[in-house]
This record gives C-alpha cells, structure tokens and sequence, in this order.
C-alpha cells in the first residue's frame, strides 16, 4: 500500500458543520448521540435521482442486451473502461473525475462524501467487478466527513461486529447495508494508493500509469453473496423502500417561536433580502445574499429557525428568489415565478421600432 501521512482536518464550524447541527437538532438521534435518520434521507434522496434518470430500467435493458450492467450502484462518478484495473476516488474534487476517467487503466472515476452511505457504493461497485485492483485517492478531503480517513482505517483494521469501520473519525462511519462478507471481498480485492491532497491531474496521471505497468490481473476469488441476509444484494435499492405520497401539512408560521422572515428581491443591488420578525411582529434581523444556501445556512447559524417545516420552507423560497435574481423574473413570496415584465423604456423603444418598420419607404 502506497501511504501518505493523514492531514489534520481543521476544527473550524463550517457552515456544512452547523448545517448538520441544526438537523440533529430537529431530528431524534440514537441513544449514542448519532442520527441515523439524516443518513437513511441521503440515501433515499440518491435512490429517488436514481429512479429519476431512469437507472433501473436503463440497467434492465442492458442485461436484456447481454451488456454488463456496471456500474450496479448511481452515484456521481465518470466510466472509463469496466475492464481496466483502476478505480479513482476524487474525494470531494468533483472537477478531477473527467480528466481522470479518460486515462488508460482507469475503470472508473468518482467523488465520495460520507463515510457511511458513499464508501457503501465504493464497495458496491468495486466488488461487481473483478477487474478492479487498485482504489486510487486524491483530491482535497472533506474535513467534516473524513471519508478518506475512513478508507485508510477500513484497508488496516476492517469492521467491528456491528459493522463500524474500525479507527475511522468521521460521523456515523458504519457501513449498515452490507454484508461483512462483502466488505472483507473489498478489503482483498484492492490495494489502497494514497494520494488524498494531490490535485494535478498531470501528476496524478503519472502515479495512476504505475498502477497500470504492475496490474495483478483480474481478482481470483469469488464472495457469495447472500440474497436473503439484509444489505448483501446489488440490486436495485428502492426495491427495499415503502413508497410514500408526496405532500402534507406545514404548520403555520405563527407556531414557530422564532418568529418569521419576509423575503424580496433588491434588483438595484443584486441581492435577495430576508428580514426576520419576531413573533410579536417586532423588527428583529436582516440579512443580504445572492446564493439561497448561504442564506440559509446563515439562518441556521443564528438559530433562528426552530421548525424543520420552516427550514424547508424557507428553502424553497430563497431557492425561488435565487432563480428569479439570475435570470431576471418577478418574485413574490409565497407566490410562483412569473415572466419578466419589461419595464416602460422597453416598451416605448420596441413600439417606436415597429412604428418605423411600418412607415413607406
């Protein structure tokens, strides 16, 4: 194993940080202080994009074909050659995964967030084809997440019995939906090259093309995998999923003690305003943004927010104010964008443009 000494992530409060801190807060978390409710919503987000880009069905017309259906699990990655020897993990340096995914031996290229539910779609992936020997890390690490660190702690020490990964810091680093026969597959079938940190992808390629002149050859053994024990399968995931109805009912603003926020769009400055009042109607805070998700992480930063109803409330409707600042539409809260309206300039110069046009010649 090629290894480079971990870097120490920072200990700043990242807005990412608060951001999760604020979910724990308005969701229940376990009795050993993790919320494992915030990871099940990720996963059944990506199965949902999954079912949205019509994966499933793509997957079933490629084995009606006889074409290999791989990779077996969506995610954010590039596919290189399914034959070629190489994975490449980018961690979180999403701009990496073309360039790389284009060089000779590489598989495959993709980015991983979370010590949990992303390394789940590594080994997913990984152990479906046998021609992966090499995971292959680089990019900038997640200083919350530590994924990295996790693979590193993984590769050395395994899991314990309840499938924690052994010495990984990240939150939450249990890989819950696998087999502990699939994850020991994993462990022997790749060797782990370190180079979390490097973002030249001209140096990277130069690293990678070692891996590909010492290829060990295809992986030998063969895991069984068991369809009736719980996170063994490859298959499709929302297989295993109640389906719900959309829809519901936001409690009323007047029940958050916090108070509430009037939004608007400040076209002289290029900014979407928020002003938060207190539950009296008191004038209390403002604030001044271009990006919905600063915004909003900002609001939660403050902790003026005491509702996950709200939260995603104000959400949709900074999203709203964020689309209609960029490309110029009218915004009302609580109401749906509407087409811009050219203001009495533009109307008087289009008229007297059609005036002209219909004059004789």
């Amino acid at each position: 194993m090629i290894e480079k000494p971990p870097a120490t992530p920072p200990r700043k409060r990242t807005p990412l940080y608060l951001f999760m801190r604020m979910l724990g807060r308005l969701m229940p978390v376990s009795e050993d202080g993790e919320n494992e409710r915030v990871v099940r919503m990720m996963h059944r987000v990506a199965v949902a994009k999954d079912v949205l880009k019509a994966g499933p069905l793509r997957r079933r017309l490629q084995q009606r074909r006889g074409k290999p259906a791989w990779p077996v699990i969506p995610g954010s990655y590039v596919l290189g050659d399914p034959s070629a020897a190489v994975a490449v993990c980018t961690l979180t340096s999403a701009e990496l995964m073309p360039s790389l995914a284009r060089l000779p031996g590489v598989a495959i290229a993709g980015r991983v967030a979370t010590p949990n539910l992303g390394i789940e779609n590594i080994i997913r992936n990984v152990t479906t084809n046998r021609a992966i020997r090499f995971l292959f890390l680089c990019g900038k690490e997640s200083p919350v997440f530590q994924p990295a660190q996790a693979l590193r702690a993984l590769l050395a020490s395994g899991v314990a019995p309840d499938k924690r990964i052994i010495g990984a810091a990240g939150p939450l680093p249990v890989l819950k939906n696998l087999s502990p026969v699939q994850i020991a597959a994993f462990c022997r079938q790749v060797e782990l090259v370190d180079y979390t940190g490097t973002t030249d992808p001209i140096v990277l390629a130069g690293y990678i093309q070692t891996l590909v002149q010492r290829n060990p050859g295809p992986f030998a053994e063969r895991w069984e995998q068991n369809e009736k024990q719980p996170g063994a399968s490859t298959r499709d995931e929302q297989e295993r999923f109640i389906h719900l109805r959309p829809g519901g009912k936001r409690q009323p603003l007047s029940y958050d003690p916090k108070g509430f926020f009037i939004i608007t769009v400040d076209r002289a400055k290029q900014e979407i305003l928020v002003r938060h009042y207190l539950a009296d109607q008191t004038p209390a805070h403002e604030m001044r943004g271009r990006s919905a998700e600063s915004l909003v992480l900002g609001l939660l930063r403050e902790e003026l927010i005491s509702q996950l109803s709200h939260a995603g409330y104000l959400g949709s409707e900074l999203a709203k104010a964020e689309a209609a600042l960029r490309f110029g539409w009218q915004y009302e809260q609580d109401r749906p964008l509407r087409p811009p309206v050219p203001d009495l300039a533009s109307r008087n110069a289009v008229q007297v443009t059609e005036e002209q046009e219909s004059l004789p010649q």
